[in-house]
């Protein structure tokens, strides 16, 4: 038998086992069916022997699957125990901790957290990566990010992953013709729309808006980043810029860019902590906890 097993493999197997079909464990840890299917098929040839076999309905363990479950279920509840085992003896052991986060959340949400947390573990190497969300998804159920932090539409459901609640800012430059005022979605359909993604959580936003007022969408154009929509709009001209309104807050502070109060609001977001089954840490949960805190004072303002 071969021994190259790997915990990202043991957390896909027992949520197929726990979701009882692939689309749903694939579903519940973000990634894709093809995904699950490679991980599954490197964990067999670890072993050396199939752990599923096709029945009437589905699938069903094999022999092997059946033995390995228990095991694959204590070796995911040890890795998290370990952690926190070494934590209870001192806040100066040496770990990693990898963020994967949405661009806007890691340059303007997690600078803080993250300094109040290197103060209570001073010896951890801290990392943050970006992308959008599904690539965060997929690198937490792949393990290699520890904590994912993702935004997308409020779909009006709470659950102890939701760490705030925020909501999208349409701007423009102060010298917009609607500056400062309050503009219908008749008003700002006569504008192009910067964004930084034109096929995320963003853009369904402003899609359903102008759908619900039966408006087609004024024309999008991605720009790659944050700061590149920002830097867009000062450069002149009369589109819109469509950001959270973490991302705008100072610029709108100082008065280098100008909201536009729209009616009716845009549909809110949330920020999502993504996280892999079964695993825990001490250090993600004392970032959490940063971030809830960091939430509650902000609404407090």
């Amino acid at each position: 038998m071969k021994t190259e097993i790997e915990l990202r493999h043991l957390r896909v197997f027992v949520t197929v086992v726990e979701q009882g079909a692939h689309a749903r464990a694939a579903r519940s840890l973000g990634i894709s069916q093809s995904t699950i299917s490679e991980t599954l098929s490197a964990l067999e040839r670890a072993l050396g022997t199939p752990i599923f076999r096709k029945a009437n309905r589905g699938s069903m363990l094999t022999p092997t699957g059946e033995a390995l479950l228990p095991y694959a279920r204590r070796m995911i509840e040890l890795s998290s125990e370990l952690v926190a085992e070494l934590a209870k003896v001192s806040t100066d052991v040496s770990a990693t901790l990898v963020v994967a986060a949405v661009e806007s959340v890691s340059a303007y949400v997690l600078p803080g957290p993250l300094a109040a947390l290197r103060k209570h573990w001073p010896k951890a190497r801290l990392e943050v990566m970006t992308g959008i969300c599904t690539e965060i998804r997929a690198s937490v159920a792949a393990g290699k990010s520890d904590l994912g932090l993702i935004l997308e539409a409020d779909a009006g459901v709470d659950d102890s992953s939701v760490l705030t609640k925020t909501h999208l800012l349409i701007f423009g430059s102060p010298t917009h013709p609607l500056a400062n005022r309050s503009a219908s979605p008749e008003q700002l359909a006569r504008f192009d729309f910067y964004m930084s993604d034109a096929a995320g959580d963003y853009h369904q936003v402003l899609r359903q808006y102008f759908e619900a007022a039966q408006i087609p969408l004024p024309k999008t154009q991605a720009l790659g980043t944050v700061e590149g929509v920002k830097r867009g709009i000062l450069t002149g001209g009369n589109a819109l810029g469509l950001l959270p309104a973490h991302a705008v807050e100072q610029e709108l502070r100082n008065g280098e860019l100008a909201q536009i109060n729209v009616s009716p609001r845009l549909r809110g977001l949330v920020m999502r902590a993504v996280r892999s089954p079964g695993a825990s840490s001490p250090i993600v949960g004392d970032l959490i906890q940063n971030l809830r805190d960091l939430s509650l004072r902000g609404s407090g303002e």
